[in-house]
């Protein structure tokens, strides 16, 4: 353990001459040691420990504010080694300007859920108040397909900080390339402990899972804002967007017009993929909105215009989709096949 040497001015006995002086300096040691241990619980112990064999029972009571009760001992926890990332937290969306981060101290990456078969689980990602779903569609894809694709993308690092690794293209010819990012565990927050953005996952055991919000973050801090990642803002600044689970598994994802696709190459391309673990995500239209009687019937069925949405499954019999809502509710439950033609415009394989 480290030791601070520094003599005191002034003695604590009130005395300054003689064999006393070795004395001071000793004690001044021991108080010096209180600094460098950071004014911790721990260092309050050891320098009423210390002091006692130097200067007998009872020399702290002119230091008060360093004695700890006994009974605290068991709570005392040597050092803190918890660190905050290194570059600047990226800027808030503009009408969230004044929100504060909160860090999430009993965050971790991962928590295996009641009734999960695996840490990373689909339900875990959940959208805040960011118009990102294409990013969180792509994590929820991902997580079905291949868990193992998100776990190997985040590192817990053990100190409060993570090492989020994202596949890049710098044009849209160039190949993706993997870049590390570290963020910390603070997050934008709506009130106490509710993000902002992208929500924990499970919680369990007094932990936050938070994958998909440092996955969130990492990405709003490639761009150095969370509104440069909302919807079509995601291009541009060294940063060629190929889709999202090429963001996250460097793997091509290929995409494909329901114009040129009839009904059953629908079913069969999303059947297929899933039986290969591929990541799936179809997209409804953007050029709906102003008609009410589709949009009625559309919201109907929980689909949202210029919306992205993981398929979840395939009834090959009953020739129907259903997809899971980013949102983390109000998804889509056996939709027919010619409602999902209306209402989609196109269908995202992954790699």
């Amino acid at each position: 353990m480290s030791r601070a040497y520094a003599t005191r001015n002034t003695p604590a006995s009130g005395k300054s001459s003689g064999g006393d002086r070795d004395h001071d300096k000793a004690l001044g040691d021991v108080i010096d040691l209180q600094t460098v241990m950071g004014n911790g619980a721990l260092a309050a112990h050891l320098l009423e420990q210390a002091g006692e064999d130097l200067a007998g029972p009872g020399w702290l009571a002119q230091f008060e504010h360093a004695r700890v009760p006994h009974e605290q001992l068991q709570q005392i926890v040597e050092g803190d080694d918890r660190k905050q990332q290194d570059t600047p937290l990226p800027a808030l969306r503009e009408k969230h300007e004044g929100s504060e981060y909160q860090d999430f101290e009993d965050g971790v990456a991962f928590v295996k859920g009641a009734g999960d078969a695996h840490e990373v689980d689909p339900n875990d990602a959940k959208q805040g108040a960011l118009g990102d779903c294409y990013l969180i569609a792509g994590m929820i894809a991902v997580a079905r397909a291949n868990p193992q694709a998100i776990k190997d993308i985040v590192k817990d690092n053990g100190d409060g900080t993570f090492d989020i690794t994202l596949y890049i293209r710098t044009s849209y010819y160039g190949r993706p390339r993997p870049e590390t990012i570290t963020v910390d565990a603070r997050l934008p927050v709506k009130g106490q402990d509710s993000p902002l953005y992208a929500k924990q996952g499970d919680q369990e055991g007094g932990q936050d899972e938070l994958w998909v919000a440092l996955i969130e973050k990492a990405v709003a801090q490639k761009k150095a804002s969370y509104e440069l990642i909302s919807g079509g803002n995601i291009n541009g600044n060294g940063f060629s967007f190929a889709g999202a689970t090429e963001l996250l598994t460097g793997k091509r994802e290929n995409y494909y017009s329901f114009d040129g696709l009839d009904k059953e190459d629908i079913l069969l391309m999303a059947t297929f993929a899933l039986e290969d673990n591929k990541p799936v995500i179809c997209s409804t239209r953007s050029d709906k909105e102003d008609d009410e009687q589709m949009t009625r019937e559309a919201n109907g069925h929980n689909v949202y215009w210029n919306h992205a949405y993981p398929v979840e499954s395939v009834d090959l019999d009953k020739e129907t989709i259903s997809f899971q809502n980013p949102w983390g509710s109000h998804h889509v439950k056996d939709l027919p096949i010619a409602d999902v033609v209306r209402f989609y415009k196109s269908i995202r394989i992954g790699g």
